[in-house]
């Protein structure tokens, strides 16, 4: 359920990719169609990196919050969601590379990649999940090694029939830094607040305080530009305030 949250999310920015990118790809705009590129992939990452992290590293206390009371199930699925965390980075990524490959014309790619995905997934179930050792995490890396693998090829395919590489230092690269230095000081904040304060709570806090420390890196690593400040409510005064500071750029 928490793994679906971030999904839903991307997929917005997926939707919205096609009717910008099929317009640049039938004008031949390559210009345009490396800033939708760029910007879709940026916006998702931006989402799923520490969302994905923080579902990881924060597996136990974010499912103690929501289900307390049932101590021996929430042992067993933060486990679990600690592998489910880094597969929702990919999972998410998923959605929005496919419809940019329909956009571009491949609308025979995204199902060729989840066919083999799945063929992939169920593989590595039967034979995962059957190990006691591993048993039902087998299911969550099976998801992990499918959506990574629909990542990785369909990035591929969408480079190579667009003939654009994205610059991967500011799609991925500095959103990336942002969301672990993030996630690791939000996970020494809870650390600290649950010897002190209930943990349920201490999860509260952490959460808003992670949230805003995230998106201060963001703008100090220069990730987010004023275009996408804008797009936000009240975003034209935000975006003055930040520029007075000189960090935005």
């Amino acid at each position: 359920t928490l793994m679906m949250l971030v999904t839903a999310l991307t997929q917005a920015f997926g939707t919205s990719a096609l009717p910008s990118l099929t317009s640049a790809w039938t004008r031949g705009d390559r210009e345009e169609i490396k800033d939708n590129m760029e910007m879709i992939l940026k916006l998702t990452l931006c989402v799923a990196l520490p969302a994905g992290l923080a579902l990881s590293m924060l597996s136990w206390p974010l499912l103690n919050l929501l289900y307390g009371n049932n101590v021996i199930e929430v042992e067993i699925a933060s486990k679990i969601l600690q592998i489910l965390g880094i597969s929702v980075i990919f999972i998410a990524t998923s959605t929005p590379i496919c419809s940019m490959l329909q956009a571009v014309g491949r609308v025979d790619m995204p199902l060729k990649l989840m066919s083999i995905a799945m063929v992939v997934k169920i593989s590595l179930n039967y034979t995962l999940v059957g190990i006691p050792t591993i048993n039902i995490q087998g299911a969550a890396v099976g998801s992990l090694v499918a959506y990574l693998f629909v990542v990785v090829v369909g990035l591929y395919f969408l480079c190579k029939e667009t003939k654009i590489v994205p610059d991967f230092v500011h799609v991925l690269i500095k959103p990336l830094i942002g969301a672990v230095v993030c996630v690791l000081i939000g996970t020494g904040v809870y650390n600290l607040l649950a010897s002190v304060i209930a943990s349920k709570i201490s999860i509260l806090i952490t959460a808003v305080f992670t949230a805003i420390i995230y998106f201060i890196s963001l703008l100090l690593l220069r990730v987010v530009s004023r275009r996408e400040i804008c797009m936000m409510p009240k975003g034209e005064k935000i975006a003055k305030l930040l520029e007075k500071a000189h960090i935005l750029r």
